[in-house]
């Protein structure tokens, strides 16, 4: 669907951009009156960001959102300031740090332009052969690096311990269908013994962090 954004002057007598799009957009603005503060207002959807990614908030953002909403240990997670881009021609080839999905801190001078504080990374070759159920475990996997204090943290295992508990070390990668977070089946976690986070239960893949 054709989309029309108009800019007027003050008067809104004579207009100052006239733009016809299909995709989303980003505004970014000043007033000199509040010393020249940038202000932004985010709507990008999908486009493509450099030469192999794509955005994918249109996707992922509306999942994220709703992972927000179900679960107390994500509560202080806010999706819109989250850019998600998915990487297009990845293929492992001789690569060897084979992840799926990264949450990181977005730099300065982005998080300036567009108000974006973090950039969750996926790859396309990966994601493409994932099961739905499996997409939302890894949105929360993800969403699980940014803390209270908006810093980005580890797992308190090689993975989340309530996800091993419950839906087994493979959930990124088995073939079996593993349970929908956002089920409204879904209501509990499993937890690993106290012993068990000991454990390096990942020594054998690499593919998520």
């Amino acid at each position: 669907m054709k989309k029309r954004l108009v800019i007027y002057d003050e008067t809104g007598d004579e207009p100052i951009e006239d733009i016809v799009f299909s995709g989303g957009y980003n505004i970014t603005y000043t007033n000199l009156s509040d010393d020249g503060a940038l202000r932004k207002i985010r709507k990008l959807d999908n486009g493509r960001f450099g030469d192999k990614h794509w955005i994918k908030n249109y996707l992922y953002r509306p999942i994220a959102e709703r992972l927000v909403e179900k679960f107390p240990e994500l509560k202080h997670v806010k999706p819109n300031l989250i850019l998600f881009l998915e990487d297009v021609d990845f293929a492992p080839g001789s690569a060897k740090n084979l992840w799926i999905a990264q949450m990181k801190l977005a730099n300065k001078q982005l998080s300036a332009m567009t108000g974006y504080q973090y950039i969750l990374e996926t790859r396309s070759y990966y994601i493409d052969s994932m099961q739905r159920e499996q997409l939302i475990a890894l949105l929360y996997h993800e969403l699980r690096h940014i803390d209270k204090d908006g810093d980005i943290v580890k797992h308190d295992v090689e993975d989340w311990s309530n996800m091993v508990a419950t839906l087994g070390i493979d959930w990124a990668t088995t073939q079996a269908t593993i349970q929908d977070l956002l089920s409204d089946d879904f209501n509990q976690w499993h937890e690993l013994e106290p012993m068990a986070k000991q454990l390096n239960m990942f020594s054998g893949l690499r593919v998520v962090r």
